[in-house]
């Protein structure tokens, strides 16, 4: 399993910063999504439902992640329902009148030696795409993540 993590301070209260997070209407930020629709449940909170298409390991994979856990307005769980092991998970925890979000992505390509060295070959680039994920977030709060300076 290959676990890319990446934190930035926000100058907002933990619940803008969660409401945003969590509206994938508006998720271009989300490392390695290409797309988002809407496909079922509701729009946010536990079991919405949206078809995604990823672009990782050099491919366009597609699929539908649900929000399996949703705690407001510190945490929230997004998961592949099919193929791909896929888990994003984003915690949010006030700093003072601003608040730090952690956005951890999981994934296993799959078993055997070959799996393991696919996951091995992507995890700098994995790791790369998060850091520019929780960039691309905090850009629209004004403020830009550590690793950007």
């Amino acid at each position: 399993m290959i676990e890319a993590r990446a934190d930035v301070t926000l100058p907002v209260p933990p619940a803008e910063a969660f409401a945003a997070a969590t509206d994938l209407s508006t998720a271009d930020w989300l490392p390695a999504v290409r797309g988002l629709r809407h496909v079922g449940g509701p729009t946010t909170g536990v079991g919405a439902r949206y078809e995604v298409e990823v672009g990782l390991i050099g491919r366009h994979l597609r699929g539908v992640l649900v929000c399996r856990e949703s705690e407001p307005p510190t945490r929230a769980v997004y998961a592949l329902e099919d193929g791909m092991e896929l888990t994003v998970v984003m915690v949010i925890v006030p700093v003072g009148n601003d608040c730090r979000m952690e956005l951890t992505a999981r994934y296993v390509v799959g078993g055997g030696p070959l799996g393991g060295a696919v996951e091995r070959a992507t995890a700098g680039a994995a790791r790369h795409e998060v850091a520019r994920a929780v960039e691309t977030f905090a850009a629209r709060f004004g403020r830009k993540s550590p690793l950007a300076r």
